[in-house]
Formats: structure tokens, sequence, C-alpha cells
């Protein structure tokens, strides 16, 4: 894994504040944000590692945030539990290969979920038929990709999007999934011995400015229109699909 210099820990401390505002202004979206940055400085692998403080912050935060949770984990309890199985798969299909290749992954990852809109023009009426068999599928599907490139959010959203829950539960449940699909994963690294010391202390102090931004997003939303930071973000994964694309390429 490589080590971090100054500016790259600086450039990590405002991508992770700048993602918690994010994920604080549309309840999700942390690591779609912050893998693709900080995995053109280094490996998916340490990016992962590095950003599994922050990642757990702000899913335990947004998760418990406005009350009802009770009724999110009861209904929707079989996806965090599918995502917990992909998880583990994804982290030991990540430890066991090269990292290179999941930064095409991400990219690919990326356009699914920039391209959602046009997908969700085809029929999706079978996941309201079968909720439990397709919810356990997007939640393992979830948790294999979030295991390999952190990057499982389009997989579920389309789920809870179809099934039309109410937002505060399409929050809850998501952030439930992904907290529980994080937790395992930093459970499967430290078990492997791949969670170096050095990487554990830079996460902590980063899960505590994903905490800010998370506050700060969630003052924003309030405040400024949602269409016009969506295309925000929009526009810059695209820049950063692209990037991670020609990366892959430059050190095959």
């Amino acid at each position: 894994m490589d080590a971090f210099s100054l500016n790259e820990i600086l450039l990590a401390l405002l991508v992770v504040t700048f993602a918690g505002a994010v994920h604080g202004t549309f309840g999700l979206g942390f690591p779609m944000v912050a893998t693709p940055v900080l995995a053109l400085l280094s490996d998916v692998q340490t990016t992962i590692l590095l950003t599994l403080a922050p990642n757990i912050a702000v899913n335990l935060w947004s998760m418990l945030r406005g009350g009802n949770l009770r009724e999110s984990v009861g209904r929707f309890w079989y996806v965090a539990a599918w995502m917990l199985v992909g998880s583990s798969i994804g982290t030991l299909i990540l430890v066991s290969l090269d990292p290179n290749p999941f930064r095409l992954l991400l990219a690919l990852v990326i356009l699914s979920y920039l391209m959602s809109a046009r997908l969700e023009r085809l029929d999706w009426s079978w996941i309201r038929r079968r909720p439990r068999i397709s919810g356990s599928g997007a939640g393992l599907l979830a948790g294999l990709l979030g295991g390999m490139v952190n990057a499982g959010g389009p997989a579920v959203m389309i789920y809870f999007l179809e099934m039309r829950v109410p937002p505060l539960v399409l929050v809850q449940s998501l952030n439930l999934a992904f907290l529980i699909g994080k937790s395992t994963q930093a459970t499967t690294f430290g078990v492997l011995g791949v969670l170096s010391l050095p990487l554990l202390l830079l996460s902590l102090p980063l899960g505590v400015l994903a905490l800010v931004g998370l506050r700060s997003g969630m003052w924003l939303r309030d405040r400024f229109s949602a269409d016009t930071y969506r295309g925000w973000l929009r526009a810059l994964l695209w820049c950063l699909s692209v990037l991670l694309v020609v990366q892959f390429f430059r050190d095959l």
C-alpha cells in the first residue's frame, strides 16, 4: 500500500468533508464521491481501508436520524443481511487480486449510477411483486460491489426507489445496509490482517471530518436547490469516471 504525502493527506481531508456534505444533502452518496477521487491517489483497496471510519460514521448518523428506525429495519432487514454476505465475498476478492482493474469496475459502477434514469424506464415492476427475492439479490450485489470498489449504492437504490418507500424509510434502510456492509468489511480486513495501524489512525480523523461535512450538508439541504446541487455532483462523477478509465489503461 502506498504512503501518503502531506499534500495527499490534505486532499483526503477536503474530499472526505465534501463527500460528507453530499451525503448530508441527499441522505446517501459518500462512497460514490470519496472513493473515485482517493482511488486516483492510490489503489482501490487502500482507498477503501482509508474511508472505513468515515463510511461507518456517516451511515450510522444518517440511519439513526429521524426516528421510526424500527419500521425501516423491520421491513427491509433482509437487504442488509444479504449485503453482509456480499460484502464479505467482495472484500475477499479485493484482497486476492490485482487492484488496478477495480478502477475500471468502479468507473462502470459510477456510469451505471449516472445512467439510472434511463434504466428506470425499463419494467421494474417485478421488484414489487417479489420484494424478498429482489431485495435479497440487490443486497448481495450491492455488498459485492461495496466490498470490491466501495460503491454498491446503485443496486439497492434502484430497489428502494421501485418499492416506493417514504424518503425517511429509504434513507434509513440504505444507510442500515451500508453500515452492515462496511462493518463486515472492516471485520474481514481485520481478520485478514490488512488493516494497518497507520491507515486506521488516518481513517479515524477522516471520520470526524465526514461528520462535519454531513452536518453541513444537512444545513445546506434546506437552503439550496437540490436539482442544481445534483447537477454539479453528476458532472463531477462523469469527470471522475473518465479519469479512472484513463488511469486503468495507463497502469496496465
